[in-house]
């Protein structure tokens, strides 16, 4: 029995024997005809009407996703800060222009006011009029009788506006000179009043402050403007509005934008409307990056439209996790590598997966492949090879961090890239045998690489990343090899060797099938047609709604779909600028010691972090920033751009605590001489007496 969306019970009775007792709110599995089954012979299923009713996944949040998310609650708080900060910016430059504009109109509505009171006054209003229609038409007795009226209620008036004149000519002078009321409270009310008197004396089509934009701005996403602008699309299936129906809890605030989900008329599938996104954003009357269809969780007739506040180039990408100064990674957990349309972050683990990342030229297959690369050189204990077969040069900054680093077209270059496949299969004969042995000692119970092995000093089963960049170009060129990938990347899985091939002709000659086949995750970025999304994501995967057809080359590079986690998601491959990029890279650099992991047996170490804080300490000990650059100076190849913070946590990886440390009178965060001692010591095998 299960619970539908709208809370009735469905109860499959003829097939399973389940029944309802209303009066217990119980659901019991009865026998069946047939006699009960081998799996639940002895043990009856009972289920109360609780269990159904908080079922997972069924419950609405108590607190809406921007509150409780910590991203999206920055960058919600963020927004409005720096919009409060531009609308005081723009007010206070034409502050000048407001006061002069507020000072003419306050004496025209001053004029306004004062002859208003004397109408008013004089109570003409209304009874004008009427006296003038009874002397148009000879009637002198109605005549006389109104204006008696009026010069009854005009005495009153005259009595009350002399008396409110007396009173405030008498009054005012007086509360001013007996200080009744406080300087500020005579500015107060002179700036209310002559706000008041300007809003009165301005024309309507005039107002006092200039606006800020003058496009029109785009408030909610409404029902009807979702059924109008899916009826405009004119695809014969939907034709009724009444057949689009929205799905519980209809249109809500999701993330920096709206989110309408809808059940599309039956035997329409989503894809139909994914493949007209430009002709849905101009039914919407928005730019096209900020409409972004896709296909819902449910079935294929299900439609997820989400509209951003913003359009996506306007929004810009939030900062990268993994651009702090502090950041490590590791190829075993998930570490963001982007974010998705909702400006959520997208993330993956490297272990055991391997990647393709396909898309037509100015697709952005250069900023997704390395977005990937970034988190494997975040690991300090993960080995790179790269080969680029455009000859641009677009990995060249990781030069530096590569054991092995190819780039270029030419016979030489394509055989150096051949020779890393090659090296893989090799790899993958010695690593089987030392997992095997690792395996019956125990380290390794699912004949898998563990994080304790890829760390441990002369494992050899340190992690490896091998990203080839236009991967076509090799295949092409040297068919051997693309056996040689396939074969590798089936074998490799378990063994530590990550894959990441880029691609932009994803045919069977170039990118072979069993290769797409054997791939774990899937990334397509725009591309032109059916064929070609579904020879990146597989068969099928443009029906089910699964599609880069609604990406643009170089005005959506970098966006695509990606399969091969929980569900397939829309993501923007984060890109660094230049300076980001190097400081991460250098970061990354001294991770290793100044040396690039590869080429031995034992994951090679450059310097002794520990030894040289002892080398650059005080008497006492230092302060991070000091030591940072100190040991920077001292071995630049080692230590490029390190930072205090960076280097606190490597330290504190190396087992040196971080205290509150006093030198030349400033208390600040460091370490102590004697604890880098002592770690020595201890490294070496005997006890140093001097720290007892």
């Amino acid at each position: 029995m299960s619970t539908l969306d709208d809370g009735h019970l469905y109860r499959p009775d003829s097939l399973t024997g389940e029944t309802f007792d209303s009066d217990a709110e119980r659901v019991t599995e009865t026998v069946s005809p047939l006699g009960p089954s081998a799996d639940n012979a002895d043990v009856p299923v009972t289920f109360t009407w609780a269990d159904l009713a908080t079922a997972p996944g069924k419950r609405a949040p108590i607190l809406p996703a921007w509150l409780t998310d910590k991203r999206q609650r920055r960058a919600t708080l963020r927004a409005i800060t720096a919009n409060v900060w531009y609308w005081l910016r723009f007010h206070g430059v034409r502050s000048p222009k407001y006061l002069l504009k507020t000072g003419w109109y306050a004496l025209t509505g001053f004029g306004r006011s004062a002859g208003k009171v004397l109408k008013w006054a004089s109570a003409e209003e209304g009874n004008f009029a009427l006296r003038q229609h009874a002397a148009d038409t000879n009637d002198a007795y109605t005549w006389q009788a109104l204006n008696r009226t009026r010069a009854k209620e005009s005495r009153a008036r005259w009595w009350a506006v002399a008396a409110v004149t007396l009173l405030l000519g008498c009054g005012l002078p007086l509360a001013y000179y007996t200080r009744l009321v406080p300087m500020w409270g005579w500015y107060t009310a002179a700036a209310l009043a002559a706000v008041g008197l300007a809003r009165v004396g301005r024309p309507a089509d005039k107002p006092i402050t200039d606006r800020i934009t003058a496009a029109k701005r785009f408030t909610r996403l409404t029902a009807e403007m979702v059924r109008n602008a899916l009826l405009a699309l004119n695809i014969p299936a939907m034709k009724d509005a009444a057949s689009i129906e929205f799905v519980h809890p209809g249109i809500h605030r999701d993330g920096p934008g709206w989110l309408a989900r809808v059940n599309l008329p039956i035997g329409l599938e989503a894809v139909k409307v994914l493949d007209r996104r430009g002709a849905l954003s101009s039914s919407l009357r928005l730019p096209v990056d900020q409409v972004w269809p896709s296909a819902g969780p449910d079935h294929a007739g299900q439609l997820d439209l989400w509209v951003g506040y913003q359009p996506a180039s306007a929004m810009g990408q939030p900062k990268w996790s993994l651009a702090a100064a502090d950041a490590i990674t590791s190829v075993f957990a998930e570490n963001e590598f982007g974010t998705d349309e909702r400006q959520r972050p997208v993330k993956t683990s490297l272990f055991a997966r391997s990647f393709l990342i396909g898309g037509q030229p100015g697709s952005g297959k250069s900023y997704a492949a390395r977005s990937l690369a970034f988190v494997a050189a975040l690991d300090p204990y993960a080995e790179l090879k790269i080969a680029e077969f455009k000859g641009t040069g677009d990995f060249i900054d990781f030069a530096p961090l590569c054991s092995t680093y190819v780039v270029g077209v030419d016979d030489k270059a394509l055989e150096e890239g051949a020779a890393i496949l090659r090296w893989a299969l090799a790899e993958a004969e010695r690593r089987g045998k030392r997992i095997l042995a690792a395996k019956q000692r125990g380290d390794a119970p699912e004949g898998k690489v563990t994080p304790e092995l890829a760390r441990k000093a002369g494992s050899g089963l340190h992690p490896v990343v091998i990203i080839i960049d236009e991967a076509h170009e090799l295949f092409a060129a040297l068919p051997s090899s693309a056996d040689d990938a396939e074969r590798a990347i089936k074998r490799c899985r378990a063994l530590g060797i990550i894959f990441v091939l880029a691609t932009q002709i994803p045919d069977k000659t170039s990118l072979p099938p069993n290769i797409t086949r054997c791939v774990t995750n899937r990334w397509c970025l725009s591309v032109a047609g059916q064929v070609e999304n579904d020879m990146i994501l597989g068969t099928g995967a443009y029906k089910r709604g699964i599609t880069g057809t609604v990406y643009r080359p170089v005005l959506d590079a970098g966006w695509g779909v990606q399969t091969g986690g929980a569900a397939p998601v829309s993501v923007r491959s984060q890109y660094p600028d230049a300076a980001t990029a190097k400081a991460m890279l250098g970061r990354a650099l001294a991770l290793r010691g100044g040396t690039p992991v590869g080429g031995q047996e034992d994951l090679p170490q450059a310097r002794d972090l520990v030894a040289d804080l002892a080398a650059v300490a005080g008497s006492n000990g230092q302060h991070w920033a000091p030591a940072a650059a100190a040991l920077a100076e001292r071995w630049p190849n080692a230590y490029p751009g390190l930072t205090a913070e960076a280097l606190s946590e490597l330290a504190r990886a190396a087992g040196v605590p971080s205290v509150d440390l006093k030198i030349s009178r400033r208390n600040l965060k460091g370490y102590r001489l004697d604890a880098v001692r002592t770690i020595i010591s201890q490294r070496n095998g005997h006890h140093d007496p001097a720290n007892n």
